[in-house]
C-alpha cells in the first residue's frame, strides 16, 4: 500500500514538472536574446549577409524581385558600412548589448540599443527555438 502511494505521489509530481519544463524550453531567454543580437551585429560587421538573413524573421528573409535575402542584405550592409559612422554605430551596439535594457515576455522582446537594428526598432520574436529580428 505504501509503495502505491509513493508511486502516485511521484507520478503527480512528474505531471506538474514536465509541463513547466516544456514551457521553459519553449520560451526565449534574455541571455539567448543578447547572444542573438551579438551574432546579428557581428555578422553585419563582417558583411556576413547569410547569417543576418538567418536571424531575420519572415517575410524579411524571403526572395523579393528575384533577389535573395543575402543578396539584398549584402548590398545594404556594404552601403551602411560605407556611411560615415556606420561601423562605429555597430560597434557601439555591440558594446551596449551586454547591459542594454530588455523587455521580454519569452515570446516577444525588444532591446534598447544606441542605434536600433531595424528601422528605429530592435524587436524580436521567439519561434523555431530562436530569437528572430522582426519589424
Amino acid at each position: 500500500m505504501r509503495s502505491r502511494s509513493l508511486l502516485a505521489a511521484v507520478a503527480a509530481l512528474a505531471a506538474f514538472a514536465v509541463p513547466s519544463a516544456a514551457l521553459a524550453a519553449s520560451a526565449g531567454t534574455v541571455p539567448g536574446l543578447r547572444a542573438q543580437v551579438t551574432r546579428f551585429v557581428t555578422a553585419e560587421l563582417h558583411k556576413d549577409a547569410s547569417t543576418v538573413c538567418a536571424i531575420l524573421g519572415t517575410p524579411m528573409n524571403a526572395t523579393r524581385h528575384g533577389k535573395t535575402c543575402a543578396e539584398r542584405w549584402k548590398a545594404s550592409i556594404r552601403h551602411f558600412l560605407e556611411q560615415p559612422g556606420g561601423r562605429s554605430e555597430l560597434h557601439a551596439d555591440l558594446r551596449a548589448t551586454a547591459a542594454a535594457a530588455v523587455s521580454s515576455d519569452g515570446t516577444y522582446a525588444s532591446m534598447t540599443l544606441p542605434h536600433p537594428l531595424l528601422g528605429g526598432q530592435s524587436n524580436f520574436s521567439w519561434y523555431d527555438n530562436c530569437w528572430m529580428l522582426m519589424r
